[in-house]
């Protein structure tokens, strides 16, 4: 690791002394991790700005249209048969010369909308920025599903990983003791070709399990907005003893209830709604036209000098009611509530299935205790023991080397499913469980 790395850490890592470094990597709990991501991920330091904008687009829908200024009838200059035949006016600014046949008119207007569209704009935007909020509320909760779902995986692939390599020191071990008994003339070379042939196996998976690794930690460095290549690795991320279950307290009826409350994504799809109710409110009064109100001046055009005037103006809907957009966006209310039902439906279904799914993932741990694992592994180095005595043959202590990799990458295998399903039903209530 370069110098400005290690300042990099030195500085991110300041303000938790329980972070660690083992063998040349970082090692983080979980509950370290997220911290980090949750201050540190630049996808979701992005989405955070949408709040800001949307704060600035209800800031403009208070604004009121600009006044308009229009000076018109300006003569740059006068030819001789205008002076002629022209009315001589007063001179300007004392002059009795000046100006005496300059003409200029001046207008000043502004629109005032009426049904209230300027109301129904800041209602518009209002929920506009809650739309927003929602949104980056939903956006977390997916974004932090997917960051958890990825240290449970790079977890699991890392604690495979160890198990295959001790198992790979342990088998090249022995067959390079069986090596020499070959050279030796002591065993056959059926039996020989045998370790090898599981020696290979396991270093194949080991290699592949090295790939997939290094994928999560590229993931997770991106994540966590960490400096690339970042030497990455997790610690009591699974239970040491093997008690998953999902908290009895929480029924399915009100896991349902709390995702109906509490789902970011479903709360956009209720405002969708709404915001389509104020879309159509708002082209309603778009077919009540506005009026302007203006003031002008006319130094010498109208039959009296100096003339100011007020005047109004109004559009006449005789064209243009605005019924197209008005039928359009009804429409759009009817699509909204229609989507809103079926979105409902789906989250309760979703609610439904995750937590049928914890309740089977957390069946396979009902009869997996730490003693039987700590029983797996010292039968599986009391076999290796036994065939290096050559008191079991080959055929048994590579049939339970089998078979304890399958149990053990299994057992692995379902602490991570659990702890999928597990963050699927929390993304699917809205609500934080905590595994107990």
């Amino acid at each position: 690791m370069n110098l400005n790395n290690c300042r990099f850490f030195l500085l991110l890592l300041l303000p938790f002394a329980s972070f660690c470094q083992e063998n040349g990597k970082l090692v983080l709990s979980l509950e370290e991790a997220e911290t980090i991501f949750l201050r540190e991920n630049l996808q979701l330091l992005a989405e955070r700005l949408e709040i800001p904008k949307a704060e600035a687009e209800k800031l403009q829908a208070k604004v009121w249209p600009n006044p308009s200024l229009e000076i018109d009838e300006v003569n740059l200059w006068t030819t001789a048969y205008q002076k002629r035949t022209g009315e001589q006016l007063p001179g300007l600014f004392g002059s009795d010369s000046f100006g005496r046949f300059r003409q200029i008119s001046a207008q000043i207007s502004q629109l005032f909308e009426t049904a209230g569209k300027r109301r129904k704009r800041m209602e518009l935007a209002d929920v506009s920025a809650e739309m927003a909020q929602s949104y980056l509320e939903d956006f977390l909760s997916s974004l932090k599903t997917e960051f958890r779902k990825t240290v449970f995986s790079f977890h699991f692939h890392e604690r495979y990983s160890d198990m295959l390599e001790r198992q790979l020191t342990s088998l090249e071990n022995i067959v390079n003791a069986y090596q020499h008994q070959y050279d030796a003339g002591n065993v056959n070379k059926a039996e020989l070709i045998r370790l090898q042939a599981s020696l290979f196996s396991i270093k194949d998976d080991l290699i592949e399990e090295r790939k997939t690794i290094n994928k999560l930690t590229k993931e997770l460095v991106v994540l966590l907005n960490f400096p690339d290549n970042t030497p990455l690795s997790f610690r009591d991320v699974y239970s040491t003893d093997f008690k998953y279950q999902l908290p009895f307290n929480y029924t399915l009826d009100y896991l349902q209830e709390q995702a109906i409350l509490n789902r970011p994504d479903l709360i956009y799809s209720k405002l969708e709604v709404k915001h389509s109710q104020k879309e159509l409110a708002l082209e309603k009064a778009r077919a009540v036209p506005d009026v302007e109100f203006s003031v002008g001046y006319d130094r010498g055009g109208n039959i009296l000098q100096d003339f100011i005037g007020v005047g109004a103006s109004i559009d006449l809907p005789f064209f243009d009611r605005n019924k197209g957009n008005i039928k359009k966006a009804e429409r759009a209310v009817e699509q909204q509530n229609f989507l809103n039902q079926n979105k409902l439906l789906e989250v309760k279904e979703e609610v439904r299935q995750h937590y049928k799914n914890v309740l089977e993932a957390a069946g396979f741990f009902e009869t997996i205790n730490v003693e039987y694992t700590q029983d797996l592994d010292t039968v599986m180095n009391a076999y290796t023991e036994y065939f290096k005595l050559q008191s079991i043959n080959i055929i048994t202590y590579m049939d339970f080397l089998e078979s304890y990799i399958d149990t053990k990458k299994t057992i692995l295998e379902n602490q991570q499913e659990y702890l999928d399903d597990l963050e699927d039903l929390k993304y699917s209530t809205g609500i934080e469980i905590e595994n107990p």
